[in-house]
């Protein structure tokens, strides 16, 4: 079959496969492949240890606050600082879709924010011990994760590469970039991309991730929301008085605009008959368009119809062509096997005659002649004696 036939009906069995529903329908596949054992308790475990993260972070932030004066606004913008990064790149980090990769990132960025206070630009951040005391902690929790988790040599060799990881990228401020470190990850361990591919899991495993996600953002958002808020309210020049006069300015307009609203329906009503006549040329422009562009699929739906059925009575000729072919030959072969078994049976019983005839000529004949040659041989012994 020539590589034009083979296209054509490449492209037939895509158009059929479209035919029995709308052009405009999407029939999407999701995978049903489930998570292993291992990636579940990996999923659970990591997302588990994020919520202690948030919760020592901000106890030990909060200790903090109280160290310091409230008009200290140096060292209160610096512990809001840390909450407010701390815990988004967490979150980053353990909310991934691969459990595998939440862990790796998870156990960098915690070493990371050790390694910051304990001898980075961090160290001397605070003049008391909280932060330095609730990062060593964490990274001891995350180092018992990741060895309850990982095989043991696995777990010995990704050890050594966080920590040669954190040692190159360390955070240089308390904005804790996070840098991901699955991908290096996966190349000090020799591991391609695609078989590093994760799936969703099956249909619940996917709506469980969701419903994580949906719950992190409902428990972190406001606390975060706020922390950024008392951020700017701290280094903002205007103060809250001038905060709130401008929050009350913008709903006493509101609320005017609100009242005429309610209180005007006449000139509501003119205005949308007049909206409606300004707005009524784009709508017949559009409606042109749609009406044009839905002839146009119109038009294109029947050609790729008659193309299929044309590739169909094509591929039907091309089946019959060679189903003939194929009978002819296989006529053709059957004819010659069936000689070359005549010959040969032909043979065959000329061989057994022949050997059939030497067993009869040895059984028969065979002892008549050498009774013969025995008495004649006697006959000419007694011969003499008589004489």
């Amino acid at each position: 079959m020539s590589i034009r036939r083979l296209s054509s009906l490449m492209v037939a069995c895509f158009v059929l496969s479209l035919s029995g529903c709308s052009l405009l329908e999407i029939k999407i596949d999701s995978q049903t492949v489930p998570l292993t054992k291992q990636e579940l308790n990996m999923r659970i475990m990591t997302r588990e240890y994020a919520q202690q993260f948030f919760a020592q972070v901000e106890q030990a932030a909060d200790v903090l606050h109280e160290r310091y004066e409230p008009r200290d606004k140096v060292h209160q913008s610096y512990i809001l600082l840390w909450k407010i990064n701390a815990e988004e790149g967490l979150q980053a980090a353990a909310y991934q879709v691969s459990p595998m990769a939440a862990l790796i990132d998870t156990w960098v960025f915690t070493l990371q924010m050790n390694q910051f206070y304990a001898q980075g630009a961090g160290k001397d951040l605070f003049v008391t011990t909280e932060a330095q005391q609730v990062s060593v902690h964490l990274a001891k929790e995350v180092d018992k994760l990741a060895q309850s988790l990982l095989k043991k040599d696995v777990y010995n060799k990704t050890k050594l590469f966080v920590a040669d990881f954190v040692e190159q990228y360390p955070f240089a401020d308390l904005s804790m970039i996070r840098t991901p470190a699955y991908r290096a990850w996966l190349e000090a361990s020799k591991i391609s991309e695609e078989e590093a591919v994760t799936t969703l899991g099956t249909m619940p495993e996917a709506i469980g991730d969701v419903s994580d996600r949906l719950s992190l953002v409902s428990e972190q958002t406001p606390k975060i929301m706020t922390w950024k808020a008392q951020l700017l309210a701290l280094n903002s020049a205007a103060s809250i008085e001038q905060v709130n006069a401008a929050l009350n300015s913008l709903k006493v307009t509101s609320e005017s605009l609100k009242d005429f609203i309610d209180n005007n329906p006449e000139y509501m009503r003119n205005l949308a008959q007049q909206m409606a006549v300004q707005l009524q040329p784009l709508v017949e422009d559009i409606d042109e368009k749609t009406e044009e562009r839905l002839s146009q699929l119109s038009e294109e739906r029947q050609a790729l119809e008659k193309m299929v059925a044309r590739e169909r009575q094509e591929i039907a000729q091309i089946i019959s062509s060679e189903r003939a072919q194929f009978a002819k030959d296989l006529d053709h072969v059957s004819q010659e096997v069936v000689s070359l078994a005549m010959d040969k049976l032909i043979e065959l019983v000329k061989s057994t005659i022949i050997y059939f005839i030497l067993f009869i000529l040895v059984i028969f004949f065979a002892p008549l002649a050498l009774g013969y040659m025995l008495g004649k041989r006697s006959a000419v012994r007694v011969k003499p004696t008589s004489v």
